[in-house]
């Protein structure tokens, strides 16, 4: 029996050691409270880039801002400040890149850290490459950032995609289409 309860002391001492790097881990890691699962199960329950951008664009919808938008082709920029009338339309590059449906945790490497949760692509056959997060401490989403790649026979894409919440968004793709030239464009909405 003595050697039991020498044990129950040990362990009780080791514990009260660790306890306060335990609770100061706990707060570390749920200080932004990333709304992205943790566990490595097949899960429904991942951020959902497509849910966020469509309510997204039912409220600029009804906001109606005015939008300072730049489009740069090649080497030929143009800017104007203007309303959208289709804010559907103007955020379905962005909507398009969900992972959410049918996400397998075998494609994608996740990292939660901070206010950041990251999905990056194991394979890259696969369209969505990177898949950034990020929050602000009371869970808004402040900065989406996408990386997209589509190759197949006839063109490859590329495709850069960052959204700023109430501030910008950014499109830059480069296009090389077989037989033609290769080109480029940006795209850049400012909230005004």
């Amino acid at each position: 029996m003595y050697w039991y309860q020498n044990n129950i002391l040990i362990l009780a001492k080791n514990f009260r050691r660790a306890l306060p790097l335990l609770v100061g881990s706990a707060l570390l890691f749920w200080s932004c409270g990333s709304p992205v699962e943790k566990n490595n199960k097949q899960s429904t329950a991942i951020f959902s880039v497509d849910s966020f951008f469509h309510a997204e664009a039912e409220r600029l919808q009804q906001l109606d801002p005015v939008v300072l938008k730049s489009v740069n082709k090649d080497g030929e920029k143009e800017q104007r400040e203007l309303k959208i009338g289709n804010w559907k339309n103007e955020l379905s590059a962005f909507q398009s890149a969900d992972i959410s449906k049918n996400f397998d945790p075998s494609l994608y490497e996740v990292k939660a850290i901070d206010c950041v949760t990251e999905f990056t692509a194991k394979k890259a056959a696969l369209q969505i490459q990177v898949l950034r997060i990020e929050f602000d401490k009371n869970e808004k989403v402040k900065h989406i950032h996408i990386d997209k790649k589509i190759t197949n026979s006839l063109y490859d894409s590329q495709e850069q995609l960052d959204y700023y919440s109430d501030s910008l968004y950014r499109i830059v793709k480069h296009q090389d289409v077989q037989g033609l030239d290769a080109n480029q464009y940006e795209i850049v909405g400012k909230f005004k």
